[in-house]
């Protein structure tokens, strides 16, 4: 049996339907694709490389189902402030800033910090999508996003009807599964506005990715605009349907959560950024048992300070033990949040799971880890134990990108300069 790659003796995390975990098991790769998962095979394979895994837990590369990856350029520029005093500070940097070039920049250091932390996928909102989704090529990461809408021109100075313009044509030159939509939110939008996005995105079958019910003080200016909540003015202006990522979820009422079960949307919980910014909780337990899938997102390095993953599993589990009981979130609820309801989230099947015929996205965390030492539950060890400090190597579409710590297809020290080279000029942009 031939193979690229073999990772052997490992305990397999597969996030399959059934939950399965395989132990001193094997993972075949082959032309990018996973040919054999399970029991070491009975005839002799010839790899062409192999990776020990030493036992240590094997899982999916994870799926970030929400972020701004080139914010990352702005990390630590507006701390400890609100939602609304947050946007006030960065909003004008952006303005002073953005540019093919700077995305390019921010994106790249932000890929970067995600291939080393195990995320080999992410879904993306940010302007210059084109810059974004080249530096993600590059780098061998699994970008997904599209063109933003905003009532105003915006820091890439395109006015409403030009951007719908513009963005048809970004649609038309982009492959049918990666076509998305991203209306920045219901209040920086009028119904109008809506209406033509969620038209665009049917004429192109594109999936739609919005803020949605972030903040108290969004559905104050929501309900000022429209005379309703977020997602009643989404399910009234046409984008709220199972191709339909909403952000966020914090303050969703009874009838909200309805409707987005009714619709098949999916939410992202950011937990990090929305307890960060005391946005609040999202309502995950009440999502679940409605049948909502949930996914999970780290949001921007900005508000977030990091794209951690690991991270934000723990702070979707624990506040909640801590509020509703222990096991309300268990881990492998938040698992599967970061891996299966990131694949559904992105309308992407190949990715997610370690089966036969799925995508090689593999993670495999560090044998000689002494946080990883003992792990009886290999669940509850990814979740509440591991962090990307315990990531060894990761593999993204059959391709070695962390090898033993190292990233192969960036330079790092390249792009972090590069974004430091921005320094000056944001913070002269932000002001005091």
């Amino acid at each position: 049996m031939n193979a690229d790659l073999a990772i052997v003796d490992a305990t397999i995390v597969t996030m399959d339907a059934a939950g399965t975990v395989h132990h001193g098991a094997t993972v075949l790769v082959d032309v990018g694709v996973i040919t054999h998962v399970g029991p070491p095979p009975p005839e002799p394979v010839d790899a062409r490389r192999t990776i020990d895994a030493r036992g240590a837990p094997v899982l999916p590369g994870l799926v970030n189902a929400h972020t701004h990856l080139a914010m990352t350029m702005f990390r630590g520029l507006a701390d400890d402030l609100d939602l609304e005093r947050f946007l006030a500070r960065l909003l004008p940097a952006e303005g002073a800033i953005l540019d093919d070039d700077t995305v390019a920049a921010g994106t790249t250091l932000a890929i970067a910090e995600c291939l080393l932390a195990g995320t080999t996928s992410a879904l993306d909102m940010y302007f210059f999508p084109e810059a974004a989704r080249a530096a993600a090529d590059a780098a061998g990461f699994d970008l997904r996003g599209g063109p933003v809408f905003v009532e105003l021109p915006g820091p890439d100075h395109r006015p409403f009807d030009e951007r719908l313009t513009w963005a048809a044509d970004l649609l038309a030159r982009t492959d049918a599964d990666r076509r998305w939509v991203c209306p920045h939110s219901t209040y920086l939008l009028d119904e109008a506005q809506l209406a033509a996005i969620a038209a665009l995105a049917q004429e192109h079958g594109a999936r739609v990715h919005v803020h949605a019910a972030e903040t108290a003080a969004e559905l104050r200016l929501v309900h000022d605009r429209h005379g309703r909540t977020p997602v009643e003015v989404l399910h009234d202006t046409g984008l709220l349907g199972p191709a339909t990522v909403l952000a966020h979820g914090v303050h969703l009422t009874d009838g909200d959560v309805q409707l987005i079960a009714a619709a098949g949307s999916t939410v992202t919980h950011c937990p990090a950024s929305n307890q960060k910014l005391a946005s609040g909780f999202a309502r995950t337990p009440e999502l679940l048992a409605a049948g909502v899938p949930v996914a999970l997102g780290t949001d921007g390095a900005a508000s977030a300070n990091d794209l951690d993953l690991w991270l934000a599993m723990r702070l979707a589990a624990y506040p909640l033990a801590a509020r509703e009981g222990v096991g309300t979130i268990g881990a492998a609820d938040v698992v599967a949040m970061a891996t299966t309801g990131g694949a559904h989230a992105l309308g992407a099947p190949e990715i997610g799971s370690i089966e036969v015929g799925t995508r090689a996205d593999l993670v495999v965390l560090d044998p000689s880890s002494p946080s990883l030492t003992p792990a009886f539950g290999p669940l509850s060890t990814v979740a509440y134990a591991a962090s990307r400090a315990d990531v060894r190597w990761v593999v993204a579409g059959g391709r070695v990108v962390v090898d033993d710590r190292r990233l192969t297809t960036v330079d790092v020290d390249a792009a972090i300069a590069a974004v430091r080279e921005l320094g000056p000029r944001i913070l002269a942009a932000a002001g005091p």
